[in-house]
């Protein structure tokens, strides 16, 4: 409601304090109370979104135990997801003894290591300015660890709270009673792999996921598979709660929402008139600057189911077929061959790598992708040495903005054209369909088949085309053309040359027996 003589460009605006979507199972209380409490003795005020997240999460049932195992939330960024974690850490380190009297470990594990790090200097603020917390540390400020090897806090009965940044190996070594899990949006199977099974041997542990909607550069498969339990609601373990406009898990819903409308601003943002940097000018300043999808994603949280018919088959390629040949099949050794496939716009580039591993079967593996290309001469120089001074192949239109890159630290490449494009992805369906493309199990380029549909080019034949422009096909590119790269290279070795014939002296009775003139003798 305006005020006479305010106008719609001052009117103070606050978001939404209700979720769009709350999933709790089954509960008969809640301990937030007392995680609020310690919070606020410790100088912290949750916005009222952040409390009722807060007593969602720690629902308990008739025995006093969590009810939920694991929960995620989704929120856009700088809504304050902080003041979530942080009296969810601070509750679990000072509050609730385990039931065998033994030390609880927490872990909070984020997908960089500057992001894990600056979790941990906030709660050190928080720790360090309450007399009553650090009375409860090892030996005072001794319990507090601060360095690259380690950075924690360790309580006088033994419970730690440490920070790391998430890779195959982390956790390994620890048993851990709570994992939160920040950037969730960022959250690679294999990063999972290696956290979980340190909580399979705890008795009523808790997994806390809070993250954004994940770009088509992100690893998301853990984030996204929560998502989805946590919207049908049928997991009894599972609570989930999200925050952004109305009808944002509709496909069909999500593509018609206004960014524009205040509303829309309200629901996809509870911190709106909360939080300090966030009002109406950040929001419209976003909405000029950034693409609309982006603003979907980073601002309102808008992530939709997947369409029914992105589960339809979209090419030729056989993808029960590609899964079942999957194993340890490395890429290593002499006569690789690399290939560089850019993302559209040149926003990313992928470089994947391919080798003969005996008369039938050629091995592919996804080397590496990442933001922005500059990087990508360099990493393809080094891979080539690896890979005994390896065969490059490019698409020249689609890698054009590297060649310069490639030609100026000296790697050579094969340019492809149109009919070799062409013949690469009929060669790579055809052999993938036989079961003669052997793979290691990456997710990343098992989804990019997935989503990669065909496209004509020309009469040369067909390509990969994206079917959806916020999945990248570059592994499915770049795979496909390093094995038409190992056929390539196997056709154009030079067959050896037979020796030339041994010199010989030629006598006239061996060409002119009857002619006594040697100028008229034929040779």
């Amino acid at each position: 409601m305006l005020l006479p003589g305010q106008s719609a460009k001052n009117e103070k605006l606050f978001g939404r304090q209700e979720p769009s979507l709350l999933t709790i199972p089954e509960r008969t209380g809640s301990l937030a109370g007392d995680a609020i409490d310690l919070a606020t003795i410790a100088g912290l005020h949750g916005d009222p979104w952040q409390d009722l997240t807060l007593d969602a999460i720690f629902s308990i049932d008739l025995a006093g135990r969590w009810v939920c195992t694991e929960f995620g939330v989704l929120v856009s960024r700088q809504n304050g997801k902080g003041n979530i974690l942080l009296p969810f850490e601070l509750a679990h380190l000072f509050l609730w003894p385990k039931a065998d009297g033994e030390p609880k470990t927490i872990l909070h594990s984020a997908h960089e290591v500057k992001t894990a790090v600056e979790a941990f200097r906030r709660i050190k603020r928080v720790i360090t300015s309450s007399p009553l917390l650090m009375a409860e540390m090892l030996d005072g400020e001794r319990g507090i660890k601060d360095n690259n090897q380690l950075r924690g806090f360790e309580l006088a009965n033994g419970n730690r709270l440490l920070f790391m940044a998430r890779s195959r190996n982390a956790g390994v070594g620890f048993t851990v009673d709570v994992l939160v899990v920040d950037e969730a949006q960022e959250t690679p199977q294999a990063a999972m792999d290696a956290l979980l099974p340190t909580m399979s041997s705890v008795d009523n542990t808790q997994s806390l996921y809070t993250g954004t909607v994940p770009d088509e550069l992100n690893n998301s498969e853990y984030f996204e598979g929560l998502r989805d339990r946590g919207r049908k609601g049928t997991d009894p373990r599972t609570g989930w709660a999200e925050f952004n406009p109305d009808g944002s898990q509709d496909p069909d819903v999500a593509d018609k929402i206004n960014v524009n409308d205040p509303q829309v601003w309200r629901q996809g943002n509870p911190g709106l008139g909360y939080r300090p940097g966030l009002n109406r000018e950040t929001i419209e300043d976003e909405i000029s600057r950034l693409g609309p999808e982006a603003v979907k994603r980073l601002r309102f949280s808008i992530w939709p189911n997947r369409r029914e018919e992105e589960a339809v088959k979209l090419s030729e390629m056989d993808l029960e077929i590609w899964d079942r040949h999957k194993g340890d099949f490395p890429v290593v050794g002499d006569g690789g061959v690399i290939a560089i496939a850019l993302g559209r716009g040149g926003g990313f580039a992928t470089i994947s790598k391919a080798i003969r591993i005996d008369s039938d079967h050629i091995a592919v593996e996804h080397h590496k992708t990442d933001r922005k290309v500059r990087w990508v001469a360099d990493d393809v120089k080094a891979l080539k040495a690896e890979l005994g001074d390896a065969l490059v192949v490019v698409d020249p239109k689609n890698a054009a903005t590297i060649l310069t890159d490639l030609d100026r630290v000296g790697v050579k490449y094969m340019s492809m054209n149109l009919d070799e494009i062409a013949s690469a992805h009929a060669i790579f369906i055809e052999l993938s369909n036989d079961g003669l493309v052997k793979h290691r199990d990456q997710p990343e380029v098992s989804r990019s088949f997935e989503f990669a549909t065909t496209r004509a080019i020309g009469r040369a034949g067909f390509t990969w085309e994206p079917s959806d422009p916020s999945k990248p096909i570059t592994h499915a590119q770049s795979v496909t053309w390093a094995v038409w790269g190992v056929i390539k290279s196997e056709a154009s070795r030079a067959e050896p040359k037979p020796p030339p014939p041994k010199a010989a002296v030629i006598t006239r009775d061996a060409v002119a027996r009857d002619e006594l003139d040697l100028n008229a003798a034929r040779f």
